[in-house]
């Protein structure tokens, strides 16, 4: 059996964390009503992660991806559609629901609801977006790339690390991090939360 590509296994488990992150953001949107308002510390450093992380390194390897495909198969490429344009598009939808933010915490032109519809259009959009590359992009990339496109793609990674579930974490999302482990927490069976020898992974 072929091993999976180091840098497909990134981009993978990229996704798993993402989508956990918009379950928390879209948890602490819709259960504002109960409490007033959201934590708005989340709700920062998950806009900061998305900000950051995503478009400057996992879109650009998802993009390198893209034009190792373009090259071997332009049809394959063309049925996946403009992979860049998708990236632009989800860069436009967390720059809005920033713009939002910035608004709420800052003069109020926006109001809640206006808010928490950003945050619900820029959840979608990265749920549609992850679903797309999971059931289309990387099954096409996994046909269509040979061993010599993925030992290259590998060879020039970078060695950057996601700031919140990676090896050199920043202290800037330490409010998000305590976050993920209360959700984790809430979400597991009291004997299963800590298996034996096993530490959490945030």
């Amino acid at each position: 059996m072929v091993a999976m590509p180091k840098i497909l296994e990134i981009l993978q488990k990229d996704h798993e964390q993402h989508d956990l992150l918009l379950s928390i953001l879209e948890k602490q949107v819709k259960d504002a009503h109960l409490r007033g308002e959201p934590d708005y510390d989340v709700v920062s450093e998950i806009v900061d992660y998305f900000l950051t992380y995503p478009a400057e390194f996992h879109h650009v390897r998802e993009d390198q991806i893209y034009e190792k495909i373009l090259a071997r198969d332009p049809q394959a490429a063309e049925e996946i559609g403009q992979i860049e344009e998708e990236h632009k598009a989800c860069e436009a939808f967390i720059k809005a629901f920033a713009g939002a933010l910035a608004s709420v915490l800052g003069t109020g032109i926006v109001t809640r609801s206006q808010f928490a519809n950003a945050a619900l259009e820029f959840i979608e959009s990265q749920r549609r977006h992850i679903r797309m590359e999971e059931s289309i992009f990387f099954p096409t990339a996994l046909r269509v790339l040979k061993q010599e496109d993925w030992r290259d793609l590998d060879d020039h990674l970078s060695d950057r690390a996601d700031p919140i579930f990676g090896s050199q974490r920043e202290a800037q999302f330490e409010t998000l991090r305590q976050e993920i482990l209360d959700w984790q927490s809430a979400r597991e069976p009291a004997n299963d939360r800590f298996p034996a020898g096993q530490e959490m992974s945030v």
